[in-house]
């Protein structure tokens, strides 16, 4: 940075092309290029470096065209080598004469007959972990695909491997495309790219993707590539934690994984979700040398058929699950010791504490403001725990920034409750989406940060990452977890709750007049509360008006063909405190069904019916939340109609749900009210057969209209 400070002031030609080179040094690569097109008649070393810089920027015909310039000696066995890097490619090479054992494996490989729903086949996974007694980790992942189709092609032929730029380093050793006649195409530096997983948000650009886009991508091609990820250090220097999920979306004919540690260093394993472990898999291992090496080895492993409404693959997947911490109290002292001293409020912060707690009078007041701005006010950065390291930023640069992750912004809201004088602290947890915490495996097997409030005799968990979300109300992936609260002087372990299902409210009222001509003008106020408030108010925030105009346009066509909104209403977006409110009024030319001088009304009732399609499920169904759903509609008729039918009331009860439908006819009124209650959020494969006679009996049962008859 010094030098290039100095070269820019510098006009001949030899200052220039250092700070073109000074600003490669950088990684500025787009400066770098615009400096190398000012030089005047660059010499070899200018030109080798435009072409390292052309590579960075994916420019590889540039590239090409000036390493093929150079012409000193001890430059241009160097630029050959990079022009051959980015055109390695040859269809002269071929897999047998190449590598025979890379062969036999495809000649062994079935046909895609055999495996009607792939998309692909795993023909090998091999991954290794070696543990040195330094302290560091090294990783082989050597992996063989053979596309089947269209989709397998989407899945496989650009593959992202994730890793962290701090303490970890990735090396290709080889990828490579082999095509069905057995002919290899070996991936250049023109297929590659490795970049940051977060472009606009510097805080995180250690986090990296390496990306490798395979050539010549056909079906019945292989793909192949082996790589090494070693790590300088390990996550408290002598600890670390990993899970391995045993089954795939697509077969694995053959898979291989070890963990190799150095002597004395006592490795916990925990298999979980065994009882989807139905083709038998040995998920116990062996050890070798000497008891330092843990192996597993499965052939032929069926691929996860997907079922609608399933729950998350970490619920359903065999996986087990390691870690070399001895207790919770080791995994407290490590995560306090990278978050402690980042609590800490600045000048700035005092001074936001002072202005949004002024006039507070009580400390739920004082909290629920500071809530809010942190929701609000500090832009959430989706970068999942673990995934740009495990050390937060101090509170005060989040503060500056005005942006994080999840781990960030838990700092900064304990920060500024603390500063407030109120007990708070941050919690690790695993969402829903992740494997729950098990106490009996100490462990970082977690996926998000949150922070937890105590009042008095109140513990309230909140997840300032959730913008849509209320003070006390907690996204659902976050209920129903197992977490670990980090408390000045040591640990708890806690369980947030499911929240009832009066919590998650979806109350829809409709007051419709209809005229005598069979058109219809209504009002329709939607009341929503807890997961549905959540929904509702982030599609209002980021939707444009003028397309949720078209949506709302679109619903009432269900109400009347044709039909024309007149006018809709939001209440309380963006206070937080207030559940949010839509109302919209409407007009339509038609409402019934005709059938002579008989009217038909739209069934109003209606059940959902599709997480009952198959006869048998392999995975529960995952009904996602306990709520509450109402639905209360008051319509005027004309007087020149007569009810003929009006449907009977009904009442149902289950385990899973209860349902009240109430239709009452009164003068020229219908009152129609509908209350389904979801009891429980699971369906668990034993007593699906039940729960689907259930839902499709009463289905039918609600199948039923209202019939009016036109009086002359």
């Amino acid at each position: 940075e010094l030098a290039a400070g100095v070269l820019k002031g510098i006009t001949g030609k030899e200052g220039k092309k250092l700070l073109a080179i000074s600003f490669y040094r950088l990684g500025n690569f787009t400066d770098a290029l615009e400096a190398f097109n000012k030089l005047d008649g660059a010499d070899d070393e200018a030109l080798y470096y435009l072409g390292l810089t052309c590579e960075r920027l994916n420019l590889f015909n540039q590239a090409v065209k000036a390493y093929g310039k150079i012409k000193s000696a001890d430059l241009k066995e160097s630029a050959a080598l990079r022009i051959e890097e980015i055109q390695r490619a040859s269809d002269s090479i071929n897999i047998n004469k190449e590598d025979k054992k890379a062969a036999n494996i495809i000649a062994l490989a079935p046909g895609d007959e055999s495996y009607p729903q792939a998309g692909a086949l795993i023909l090998l996974s091999d991954e290794h972990i070696t543990v040195t007694k330094e302290h560091t980790q090294e990783s082989s992942l050597h992996y063989m695909v053979k596309i089947l189709n269209e989709r397998g092609k989407e899945s496989f032929a650009d593959t992202a491997i994730e890793y962290d730029s701090t303490f970890e380093r990735l090396e290709l050793v080889y990828a490579r495309t082999i095509k069905p006649d057995g002919s290899v195409i070996y991936v250049g530096s023109r297929h590659i790219r490795d970049v940051s997983k977060y472009l606009n948000f510097p805080l995180y650009s250690n986090a990296r993707v390496f990306i490798i886009s395979f050539p010549e991508v056909v079906t019945g091609a292989v793909l192949e590539y082996k790589i090494r990820i070693k790590r300088n250090q390990l996550i408290n220097g002598k600890d670390f934690f990993l899970s391995y999920p045993v089954q795939a979306y697509e077969p694995v004919l053959t898979a291989r994984f070890s963990i190799s540690l150095p002597k004395g260093i006592s490795l916990n394993m925990k298999a979980v979700n065994v009882e989807y472990n139905d083709f038998n898999a040995n998920l116990k291992g062996r050890k070798e040398e000497n008891n330092t090496r843990y192996l597993w080895e499965f052939r032929d492993l069926p691929q996860i058929l997907p079922e609608s409404g399933m729950p998350p693959d970490a619920r359903i997947n065999p996986t087990i699950l390691f870690s070399t911490f001895q207790s919770w109290e080791e995994v407290y002292v490590w995560w306090q010791g990278l978050c402690a001293d980042k609590i800490k409020a600045d000048k700035s912060i005092k001074d936001a504490v002072r202005k949004l707690i002024a006039g507070k009078k009580s400390d739920l007041e004082k909290a629920r403001s500071i809530y809010n701005f942190c929701a609000k006010d500090i832009r959430y950065v989706a970068v999942e725990y673990g995934q740009a390291g495990y050390e937060p930023h101090a509170a005060a640069e989040i503060f500056r920034n005005k942006y994080g992750d999840c781990k960030d912004q838990s700092v900064l809201l304990v920060s500024m409750l603390r500063e407030a004088g109120l007990k708070a602290y941050p919690v690790l947890i695993p969402t829903k989406q992740y494997y729950n915490l098990n106490e009996d495996l100490p462990s970082g097997l977690f996926n998000h940060c949150i922070a937890v409030l105590f009042l008095k005799d109140r513990k309230i968990f909140l997840d300032p990452t959730a913008e849509t979300c209320s003070f006390g109300d907690l996204p659902l992936g976050d209920q129903g977890r197992k977490v670990l609260v980090f408390k000045e002087n040591g640990f708890a372990i806690e369980e947030i709750p499911f929240y009832p299902a009066s919590h998650n409210l979806m109350r829809q009222s409709l007051n419709l007049r209809i005229n005598s001509d069979g058109s219809v003008s209504g009002e329709k106020n939607n009341f929503t509360l807890g997961a549905y408030d959540q929904s509702q108010r982030l599609w209002l925030i980021y939707t444009q008006p003028e397309l949720i105009k078209d949506m709302l346009k679109g619903a009432i066509q269900n109400v009347s063909i044709g039909a024309k909104l007149k006018s809709y209403e939001v209440k309380n977006l963006h206070e937080l405190d207030k559940p949010v409110a839509l109302s919209y009024s409407f007009y339509g030319p038609e409402y019934f069904t005709r059938a002579g001088a008989l009217r038909i009304f739209p069934q109003l009732s209606n059940l959902d019916t599709s997480l009952c399609v198959k006869d048998k499920r392999k995975y529960p169904v995952d009904l996602g939340l306990f709520d509450t759903k109402e639905f209360d509609f008051d319509i005027v008729l004309p007087d020149d109609f007569v009810v003929k039918y009006i449907p009977v009331s009904l009442k149902a009860e289950s385990k899973w749900l209860s349902c009240d439908v109430q239709y009452v006819a009164s003068r020229n009124r219908i009152y129609f009210k509908q209350r389904v209650v979801a009891k429980e959020n699971e369906v668990n494969r034993l007593e699906y057969e039940d729960f689907k006679a259930f839902t499709e009996r009463l289905a039918r049962d609600m199948k039923q209209r209202i019939v009016l008859e036109k009086v002359k």
